[in-house]
């Protein structure tokens, strides 16, 4: 007893000192100090020899147990919210301090010593004591009634934890009121007081109840420790009972070996005690937990096959319909990471539309946060229960979340320490709350679910990156060829330009012999004529064109010589011309005639500013289609200067400019930010990059500004004489 008293009070101060501000806390642990100096008072009173220093502690005793009751009351008060009875609990303290004052005068509740074989046992056979005992069950009484009523009426004034606590409460009451046999003693009755056993488990019971916030089922609870009290009955039970109801028989047997028998069988029992209770445990909970260990396994299996998935959407699509479907929940929804918008977007959802959720859920907010820390499920009623104890801004904010989201769980998804995605689960069908092997549960799934994530990304990723190798392997292609179709074209071209020339001569010849011809004649020979001119000049720029395409597509072999910048910008934008239309975009040459020639390599500098010009296109253009203001003009600036014998150019937008985030990244292989893959290589840059840091040891700069625009610097030698 007095190690159990020592125990009691270091619990109870435990579960104050964690959270004491509540004062569910605070009652709980005044009645933990009760039931301390009952257990501890007594406990001295049995190893003291003086038989009136035994009374005296007994009293002392029997100041814990007065104010058991008392405490109860007050506990129960706190957890159920039974603001009107706060005038009830202090007069239920007011009248236990009258028991304790009445006990240390001439009306003492303990008046003597009752002798027993197994040692001495306060008499309390009075009326005094009489009285005290209407108190202490009638307290005792309204209290669990008073539970009772909070569990069968329900509302929304408590949520499934608070409820979970009141049946705990209980169930912990049902047990301590074990320790009511105590008295039994007291009343001149040859009992053992084993009471004080139960009344050590009922603080334990209590302070999980208030300590957790994920419990054991009741029901499983009580299973549990109905099956160690049926086990442990037979195993210290049948030895006793043979100690003391066997004793004359066993001696007629085996005279003074007559104990062997009760040692054996308490030995045997003891072993085989452990066993039994794991198998009479083990049976009950698989029936009582079924339905949860069915979906658990197969939550389990589904999991391990994920991984096999390489489709992202069916993947996404199948984890919500598993959820849903196997634990029979009114609805699960799934959001992935996009780091390109910083957000969590939403990419599937089972039992409810798209349209009945947030799509997006922020990167830097509050519940995102939470989650990165926790690094587990949460339980919204958990997460309420916790804010309704310990207040504060972060708890508030993740309730609000969570609630938004319709999410009564909530499981994280982390590939090492990246949240990549979250899983949402709104109730079960079945009203069951979610238990601690179902967290553990989504646990696991959530790392298996981030693994097949990841390997789907990783699919889809590697076969955008093949598209782009492919795309860059067929430009290449036609690259080696247009050498070969520049020639066939300029050779048609040519052709064409002959033939054009000849009827031009023929068609003047003729001209001079028909001017004795009709008018009709004479106007047909001039629209012929002006035709075969326009076909002459259509050849001529046709053949600048192969030209251009040629010198483009060239190694550019020819070595490093003097560019001229203002020929370099022409040739530039004389390709782009094929892709751009001029008319829908401004092109400022903010430079003058004087600029200085660059040391370099044509046809290799005339593809870093094709590129340079052909990006900034496509960033004005997408700008223009997102933003639809007509007032909207797409520019570009080339401007230049001098710094340290180099040349500085700057071409600058005002395109859709990049977002911060993939600035680090541009010049990264197979990199791209425009819309669509076909659109780009995402080589450019790279291939830029190098053309300009390595061929020509220059520099390149980008800085960009989303919804602003873009510029890009590069730094080439100026050319020396």
């Amino acid at each position: 007893m007095l190690a159990a008293s020592v125990f009691v009070l270091f619990f109870n101060f435990l579960v104050y000192f964690k959270n004491r501000k509540s004062k569910v806390n605070f009652s709980f642990a005044i009645f933990g100090v009760f039931i301390s100096i009952w257990l501890f008072s007594f406990a001295v009173g049995y190893c003291v020899k003086d038989l009136s220093e035994k009374i005296y502690w007994f009293r002392l005793g029997y100041i814990g147990i007065i104010g058991i009751p008392a405490s109860f009351y007050s506990f129960v008060y706190y957890l159920t919210r039974r603001e009107k009875d706060r005038i009830v609990v202090f007069l239920n303290y007011l009248i236990a301090l009258l028991f304790v004052i009445l006990n240390f005068t001439k009306f003492p509740l303990v008046v003597g010593l009752f002798s027993y074989e197994w040692g001495y046992y306060p008499n309390t056979f009075v009326l005094n004591h009489f009285i005290f005992l209407i108190f202490f069950i009638s307290l005792f009484s309204i209290s669990n009634f008073l539970m009772t009523v909070r569990l069968l009426r329900g509302g929304d004034k408590f949520n499934e934890i608070e409820r979970t606590r009141i049946k705990y409460a209980l169930f912990g009451s049902v047990v301590g009121s074990l320790g009511a046999l105590d008295f039994i003693a007291s009343y001149g009755i040859n009992f053992p007081p084993v009471g004080f056993i139960f009344m050590f488990l009922y603080p334990i019971i209590f302070g999980y109840a208030i300590l957790k916030y994920r419990f054991l089922d009741v029901t499983v609870a009580i299973t549990r420790t109905g099956a160690f009290v049926f086990v442990y009955s037979i195993v210290l039970g049948i030895p006793f009972a043979m100690a003391l109801g066997w004793k004359q028989t066993l001696v007629a047997w085996l005279g003074d070996l007559w104990w062997l028998i009760p040692l054996v069988s308490s030995t045997l029992l003891a072993t085989g005690g452990p066993f039994l209770y794991l198998f009479i445990q083990k049976k009950a909970e698989n029936q009582l937990l079924r339905d949860q260990k069915r979906y658990q396994a197969t939550l389990k299996q589904a999991s391990s096959g994920m991984t096999r998935i390489k489709d992202l959407k069916k993947l996404l699509n199948l984890i919500v319909y598993i959820l849903s479907r196997t634990i029979n929940l009114d609805h699960a929804c799934i959001y992935l990471y996009d780091s390109r918008k910083k957000e969590y977007l939403l990419k599937a959802a089972r039992g409810k539309s798209l349209d009945s959720f947030d799509c997006v859920i922020k990167k830097h907010s509050t519940f995102i946060r939470y989650l990165e820390k926790v690094n587990a499920p949460i339980v919204y009623e958990e997460i309420k229960q916790r804010m309704h104890d310990y207040g504060g801004q972060e708890y508030k904010e993740v309730e609000e979340g969570m609630r938004s989201l319709q999410a009564e769980v909530v499981v994280p998804i982390f590939t090492e320490k990246q949240l990549i995605a979250i899983g949402i689960l709104g109730k079960k069908k079945s009203k069951e709350m979610y238990s601690q092997d179902d967290l553990a549960v989504f646990t696991i799934l959530g790392n298996q679910v981030a693994l097949a994530i990841e390997n789907a990304q990783f699919y889809e990723e590697s076969k955008k990156t093949q598209a782009q190798l492919f795309q860059a392997e067929k430009m290449a292609t036609i690259g080696t060829m247009a050498d070969g179709l520049s020639h066939q074209i300029n050779n048609r071209l040519h052709a064409l330009g002959f033939i054009a020339g000849d009827a031009l001569d023929s068609i003047k010849l003729k001209a001079e012999t028909a001017n004795q011809s009709s008018e009709e004649i004479k106007e047909l020979l001039r629209d012929v004529t002006g035709a075969l001119l326009k076909i002459q000049e259509n050849v001529r720029q046709g053949g600048e064109i192969v030209q251009g395409l040629l010198r483009y597509t060239r190694k550019g072999e020819e070595g490093f010589c003097s560019v001229d910048f203002r020929k370099l910008v022409d040739a530039s934008i004389e390709m782009a011309q094929f892709k751009i239309k001029k008319d829908q975009l401004t092109i400022i040459k903010d430079y003058d005639s004087n600029v200085p020639a660059i040391c370099g390599n044509f046809t290799q500098l005339q593809e870093v500013m094709f590129n340079i010009i052909d990006n900034a296109y496509d960033a004005v253009m997408q700008r223009k289609s997102e933003e639809k203001d007509p007032h909207y003009k797409a520019k570009i600036q080339i401007s230049t200067r001098r710094t340290d014998g180099f040349l500085e150019i700057s071409i600058l937008d005002n395109g859709i400019g990049i977002k911060e985030e993939d600035q680090n990244k541009l010049f990264t292989p197979f990199f791209t930010t425009k819309l669509s893959s076909k659109k780009g290589t995402g080589l450019g840059l790279y291939v830029i990059q190098k053309i300009v840091e390595e061929n020509h040891r220059g520099k390149v700069f980008m800085s960009s500004e989303n919804n602003i625009g873009t510029l890009t610097i590069l730094k080439l030698p100026i050319f020396k004489k």
